[in-house]
């Protein structure tokens, strides 16, 4: 990763409810997320997140429900239950 020492990032408003969730995943989709949030606006990582849950949620209804196969996931159904 690089220094993100002096860049200023589009954040969430001040005083908002958040809750701290720490997930892992591959080094390629943090990449992909880096470059997405950066391209966005500078967001902040947890704004771009926010903003594309909004974005499929305006889109499809609610979130997708992936269902785990032997290759890889494929959507169950449009909305999430």
């Amino acid at each position: 990763m690089t220094s993100n020492a002096g860049i200023k990032r589009n954040r969430r408003p001040h005083g908002l409810f958040v809750v701290r969730a720490e997930i892992r995943v591959a080094p390629e989709t943090v990449a992909a997320m880096e470059a997405a949030r950066r391209a966005s606006g500078d967001l902040s990582l947890s704004l771009y997140i926010e903003s594309l849950v909004k974005m499929l949620e305006t889109e499809r209804g609610s979130l997708p429900v992936f269902v785990p196969n032997s290759t890889n996931a494929e959507v169950l159904t449009p909305a999430a239950a």
